[in-house]
């Protein structure tokens, strides 16, 4: 499909998510009809089939107008399916890819439950077995794990990280924990591991330096936040009269100024997305600095956006019945998700300041 035909389906996609969104959001459920709908659309092997990183973030955006905790799971499930190319076997490759093709979902299971910043550096330990290696443990914020039938996940063997991909079968126990202040339709649980296997045949030998769907990705979950908030509020402040002249909302300055600030925020924020997907989609060399330069900056718009909307929407934004209130909880979310602010600014200020090697990803 052609760049414009797959925004076209994106959009398709974000307004059934939207319909569905605040039941979802209340209940705590998954999306279904969402993830139903997306393994039939060409959207789900977008990036299989030749998409550019910048595409690829424009969908996730309008996704994440629609439900930004669908497209998060979404991002998780593309993200581990990215490095199915690293397994080792060429077959392996081929397999994995149909099987992804005819709808399986892949799980991200990476979360460590010390941090979730550490997910290229496991903690655990997993023991030398027949076939590969055992790992008994807990793996946290797994997004869609429960309808995941496979998982992409680490141990440390013998002192060093490995990744594997395995099959999520009888030896992985799911934990109802999933009870958060926004994303709450990602059901993001904790996975136990009790003597699983880590197949050798499928281990995967993970390039740190490649594009990842995720790292690119999660600049565009808040970017899409922002932009419905920004709409949500334009559209309130032009239908909102006060008493007793019956004018707009839209003719306070001070309306008229945060809308700016929207605006201003907004284009930044989306402008150094689009500079790091070209650079992707280009694999210049600054491409990982740039990425986690625009988490920051739209994680950041994100929650501001979200909180001048709610503050234009006054007391009837904070009622559930109007969906602003879940925007701000979801962009809440962005800052503390891996690699997480204070992480990304540790590293680049130290390797700005020449504090250590040249710049790579942060350590996991």
């Amino acid at each position: 499909m052609t760049e414009a035909e797959l925004l076209k389906e994106a959009e398709r996609l974000q307004a059934l998510l939207a319909e569905h969104a605040t039941r979802h959001d209340r209940d705590t459920t998954f999306p279904e009809e969402g993830r139903e709908a997306m393994v039939r659309s060409p959207l789900n092997t977008m990036l299989q089939d030749g998409s550019s990183w910048l595409t690829f973030g424009r969908v996730i955006s309008l996704l994440a107008q629609g439900d930004a905790s669908f497209a998060t799971a979404w991002l998780m499930h593309q993200g581990a399916a990215e490095v199915l190319r690293f397994l080792g076997e060429p077959s392996q490759v081929a397999h994995f890819d149909a099987e992804f093709r005819r709808g399986a979902w892949f799980g991200n299971a990476l979360g460590e439950p010390t941090s979730g910043n550490q997910f290229l550096m496991p903690q655990q330990q997993a023991r030398k077995g027949e076939g590969g290696w055992r790992l008994t443990g807990a793996k946290r914020f797994v997004s869609g794990g429960e309808h995941a039938k496979y998982l992409i996940t680490s141990a440390l063997c013998e002192g060093q990280p490995r990744f594997f991909l395995i099959d999520k079968n009888a030896s992985i126990r799911v934990e109802e924990i999933w009870d958060p202040m926004g994303m709450r339709a990602t059901r993001s649980q904790l996975l136990h591991f009790q003597d699983t296997l880590l197949p050798e045949s499928r281990e995967l030998k993970i390039d740190p330096t490649a594009p990842n769907a995720i790292s690119g990705g999660l600049s565009w979950i808040s970017i899409g936040i922002a932009e419905a908030a920004m709409r949500f509020a334009i559209g309130y402040a032009k239908e909102r009269r006060l008493p007793p002249e019956n004018k707009p909302l839209a003719e306070m300055q001070w309306i008229q100024f945060a809308i700016a600030d929207m605006s201003i925020r907004l284009e930044a924020a989306r402008s150094l997305a689009m500079r790091s997907a070209t650079a992707s989609d280009q694999r210049a060399p600054d491409f990982p600095v740039l990425q986690m330069q625009a988490k920051v900056v739209a994680n950041e718009a994100a929650v501001a956006i979200t909180t001048a909307a709610l503050e234009i929407a006054g007391g009837s934004g904070y009622l559930r019945s109007r969906p602003v209130e879940r925007y701000v909880r979801d962009a809440m979310s962005g800052p503390v998700m891996a690699w997480s602010a204070p992480v990304i600014r540790d590293f680049l200020g130290k390797a700005l300041l020449g504090l250590m090697g040249p710049m790579g990803p942060p350590p996991g």
